[in-house]
């Protein structure tokens, strides 16, 4: 088995930190302690109004959980393991841990017992943190079970009640008060040990294990090092502009490696954290803390986006709002061009007074500008977002790059590109079309897996991400077109790239999920999950009753949704245009395993859940119905692939055995 001094560290990483002055997490926190000491830092909202902790009071929480864990016989290197959702104390474990040279392992919190088992297990955590009621229940439940034979620590952070009894022997069970108390009590006894790791810590030193999703096997665990963190910081808050002024809104899982990388941006700016009380109180949460900016997923703006033009109505209201964004959309087009007419700025600033505006109110009206990562943004989402007045950046990046590569700034928006390379990373795309990237920001290797990490780096050290884009030296800027492992290849030997053909169908305000399917197939297919409120309402008009199963098999529906797929599809060639779908009646899931928190598919569970739906798709005979526009066609023009045909049902299948 390897350790992690066996992989080497890179010349890039070498090569920064001999110019860099701050090169570890512990020497930025003490500068930043110390020079925004007052300023506002962590907040959370309390009945309504959000209440901060300075800089120098999580200083503080930072060296008294370092305290307690070298009190309690913490040694360098050994792992926290981290189950928590987004609060407060996320960073003073995350500072905390590091202060006491460990080395931190977030989780998702929402992962099953086994999933979350699995990671403690592989890093092999002697601590174990739990938030809430839930995440601390599946902790004791895996200890009881003997699935975390390391553990010898579980921290609560919200109170839980556990007899003595209920442990096995060699686990003490912690609450976050009764912790940070006995930090409290010996942290003058600790001091020099944690004072010495201040200055002792290098930059090439793993600080994090961050696991990967998981789409394509077991999660792995990518070892970040300081030197990773820290470059990000640095140049991210240059090149995109992030100030002391600037307050977030943290709803993102902290967990993954992008929010975390935003939150540390933030603190190494002076700036302001406020977190959201959860995912379905982030519309309030932004009116009550306006924040500057908030890094999201593209979702969220689809959702955004959907309420703004339902909310629209009709009637006089309706033509002000296609008014308001038509001088607006006509504005955005004359800035990049670099003229704007007098008569256009007028009539632009009219509308944002009476239309605009109450539109960017429902953000807090003081967002400079959104991050969005983990997937690509519909183009019409991000347009729209323009042309009421707010910005969203798209950045591009692994969990093994730290994770940006590239990323959009205010001053050189490219809607539809990830953005330019961030400064200090150099990127390459390959003969092959592949992104392949170095800088400081990649990844030590994989966590006892020596031959995986080796397998992801080329002959001249170029990681290789594995995502498939094009580079425009106009704009310097690079897109990203699909995974590279993801493409179809159709038994004719075309190669179908699956994300523009899912993104172009959930682009559909029908669909809310798809997922296309072919690989070795003579034709392309799709599982479609309908977007269940439009449909039920549109069902409703229709006369058709029944729930959701009874409507996803409903011939009409079929149809219907069959049409949609093929408008969706018609800008695609004759080869890649789904022709058959088969329509689900729930959506897929994190918690079956089918994607990942952060929404993407898990294609390979995704084959085995639905294993027999898919395969139905190309066992049955031809051509139910065709679409209005393909029955067009005469017969001697008609492909020849088969055409859209009607859908099948998922529920009719055990598809999730």
């Amino acid at each position: 088995m390897s350790c992690i001094t066996d992989y080497p560290v890179s010349p890039e990483v070498q090569a920064w930190a001999q110019e860099a002055e701050l090169t570890t997490l512990p020497q930025v926190f003490e500068h930043v302690a110390r020079t925004h000491a007052e300023r506002p830092y962590l907040g959370q909202n309390v009945e309504g109004e959000y209440q901060f902790k300075t800089y120098a009071q999580v200083h503080g929480e930072v060296l008294q959980l370092a305290a307690a864990l070298l009190e309690l016989g913490f040694q360098d290197k050994d792992r926290v393991a981290n189950f928590s959702v987004n609060r407060v104390e996320w960073p003073v474990i995350d500072l905390g841990t590091v202060y006491a040279r460990g080395i931190h392992v977030p989780m998702y919190p929402t992962l099953s017992t086994a999933e979350m088992a699995f990671i403690v297990h592989n890093c092999e955590a002697r601590f174990l943190v739990a938030s809430c009621k839930e995440q601390i229940k599946r902790s004791l439940e895996a200890v009881r079970r003997g699935d975390l034979p390391h553990v010898e620590h579980i921290i609560a952070l919200d109170y839980f009640e556990v007899a003595p009894d209920e442990l096995p022997a060699g686990v003490r069970f912690w609450q976050w008060e009764q912790l940070m108390s006995l930090g409290s009590d010996t942290l003058e006894a600790h001091r020099p040990t944690i004072e010495r790791h201040i200055e002792e810590i290098r930059y090439d030193e793993v600080c994090s294990f961050v696991y990967t999703s998981g789409t394509t096997g077991d999660p792995k665990g990518a070892m970040l090092m300081h030197a990773n963190f820290v470059s990000q910081m640095e140049s991210l808050t240059k090149f995109v502009g992030i100030y002391k002024e600037d307050v977030e809104l943290s709803f993102l899982p902290l967990s993954h490696v992008f929010e975390r990388v935003c939150y540390y941006a933030l603190t190494y700016s002076g700036s302001s954290i406020g977190y959201a009380r959860g995912i379905k109180s982030v519309p309030q949460d932004l009116k009550t803390l306006r924040p500057t900016l908030v890094p999201s997923v593209p979702r969220l703006f689809e959702k955004i986006f959907a309420k703004v033009v339902a909310q629209s109505g009709g009637g006089l209201k309706n033509r002000l709002f296609n008014q308001a964004l038509a001088a607006g959309r006509a504005y955005r087009l004359a800035k990049a061009k670099g003229k704007v007419p007098f008569w256009l700025k007028a009539e632009r600033a009219l509308f944002d007074r009476t239309v605009l505006a109450k539109i960017r109110q429902a953000t807090g009206g003081k967002v400079r500008f959104f991050i969005s990562g983990g997937a690509p943004s519909r183009l019409d989402v991000i347009n729209f977002f323009s042309d009421v007045g707010l910005t969203i950046l798209e950045g591009y990046g692994l969990t093994e790059t730290s994770p940006v590569l590239c990323v959009n700034t205010p001053q050189n928006v490219q809607p539809g590109t990830v953005g330019q390379a961030v400064p200090g990373v150099e990127i390459l795309v390959a003969e092959d079309g592949e992104i392949r990237a170095k800088g400081p920001n990649i990844m030590r290797g994989y966590y006892k897996l020596p031959k995986e990490t080796a397998a992801m780096f080329d002959e001249d050290g170029y990681f290789c991400t594995g995502d498939i884009g094009e580079y425009d030296p106009l704009t310097q800027c690079y897109t990203i077109t699909d995974r590279k492992k993801e493409i179809l290849i159709l038994s004719n030997g075309k190669n179908v790239a699956p994300a523009p053909l899912e993104n172009a169908l959930k682009a559909n305000d029908w669909i809310e999920q798809a997922v296309v399917v072919g690989n070795n197939r003579s034709f392309v297919g799709a599982l479609i999950v309908p977007n269940f409120e439009k449909l039920e309402a549109w069902a409703k008009e229709q006369g058709i009753e029944g729930d959701r199963q009874a409507l996803c098999s409903h011939l009409e529906v079929e149809r219907w949704l069959s049409k949609q797929v093929g408008e969706a599809c018609r800008e695609f060639s004759s080869y890649e245009r789904v022709r058959r779908i088969a329509i689900l009646p729930c959506e897929l899931s994190a918690e079956m395993g089918e994607i990942t928190p952060t929404l993407k598919v898990k294609r390979r569970i995704v084959d085995l859940h639905f294993e027999e739906l898919i395969e139905s798709l190309y066992s049955r005979p031809g051509s139910e119905f065709k679409t209005e526009e393909q029955a067009s066609v005469p017969p001697a023009a008609e492909e020849e692939e088969p055409s859209l045909s009607g859908a099948i049902i998922g529920k009719t299948f055990h598809f999730r055995g």
